[in-house]
């Protein structure tokens, strides 16, 4: 299992496990494609591994791992109207967790994907995440920490995956099968920081269009072109979840320009051309309005306001910035 950009976090995880400090519940957060659940699998091999330099990736265990096929790391299903996880589908874990490893001596829950998990769950969840049976380890992966109550962040370790570089982000594309001339193009498209985002560059045209959108949004913010910022805003009314993600790319494309003026050199948006062209443009107080103004944005679309009405805010915040 090859994992890219935490070697920090891999040294961490082989480190508990030879100290014997293994904690019963471990969140790991990252963006979509950040490789959330390559890290928890890896975790879990790490625990199951039978052999001394754990995960040795060859035992009986870790190669049920590698297989998805092993008893006792049990993917929790998703659950209820908004496919988080159901309060049935958590004391359904609750009653199982009592019952002993079918091959190990640990079983492992993995709870993926918990963006949408309800406070009535986590309510439902935090005994067993506080005093589980010796046996039993709870794994959750999601986009930001802030899903999770306090209570529950209390109870869990927390592990951050990192982005990788884009050295990186080719080797792993050329590993999936991409042509170098497909991988080379992926990592300048997308910023190279993201395997997984890249991976759905080379698939998904409507990806690779609304980033080309951001990055002209990025240029014409730049630029105070107010036609072409209202433009390319119009594109956006339709899709409440391709807008989503365009909004998120361009909060990335500003990050970025705030970081190429402070002096930085680690970037994590999709087009460092235009990062560059408004970070010419930019003083501090601009860009925290910049910002605000797409997390604005975003809020409102997260509280079902139309998407029309949430762009219109919006072009009318990136005219006056």
């Amino acid at each position: 299992m090859k994992i890219y950009g935490n070697d920090k976090n891999l040294e961490f995880i082989r480190k508990m496990k030879q100290n014997g400090h293994l904690p019963h519940a471990c969140l790991f957060y990252g963006e979509h494609g950040s490789g959330r659940k390559t890290l928890a699998n890896y975790f879990a091999m790490t625990v199951l591994c039978t052999e001394q330099n754990a995960p040795c990736g060859v035992c009986r265990n870790c190669q049920k791992i590698l297989r998805g096929v092993h008893p006792d790391l049990i993917p929790v299903e998703h659950s209820g109207k908004k496919q988080g996880f159901s309060v049935d589908t958590v004391r359904e874990v609750c009653r199982d967790a009592i019952v002993a490893p079918n091959d190990s001596d640990r079983k492992i829950y993995l709870f993926s994907d918990c963006d949408a998990i309800g406070i009535p769950a986590q309510n439902t969840l935090l005994k067993l995440t506080e005093e589980p049976p010796e046996h039993v380890l709870l794994l959750f992966t999601a986009v930001s920490k802030s899903t999770f109550l306090e209570t529950m962040l209390s109870r869990m370790a927390q592990i951050a995956v990192c982005p990788c570089k884009p050295e990186e982000c080719r080797e792993a594309l050329l590993s999936h099968g991409c042509t170098p001339e497909e991988a080379q193009s992926a990592v300048q498209s997308t910023g190279g920081r993201n395997i997984g985002f890249a991976l759905r560059w080379t698939e998904d045209t409507a990806l690779q269009e609304t980033i080309r959108q951001t990055a002209a949004l990025t240029s014409a913010v730049a630029q105070r072109n107010q036609y072409e910022i209202l433009r390319i805003l119009s594109e956006f009314e339709k899709d409440r979840s391709r807008t989503e993600e365009f909004l998120h790319l361009l909060m990335l494309q500003f990050r970025d320009a705030c970081a190429l003026r402070s002096g930085s050199s680690f970037l994590t948006g999709c087009d460092r051309r235009s990062a560059e062209l408004l970070a010419q443009m930019l003083t501090a107080s601009r860009a925290v309005r910049l910002c605000e103004a797409v997390q604005k944005a975003s809020e409102a679309l997260h509280a079902n306001v139309s998407i029309k009405l949430a762009l219109a805010s919006l072009g009318g915040s990136l005219l006056l910035y």
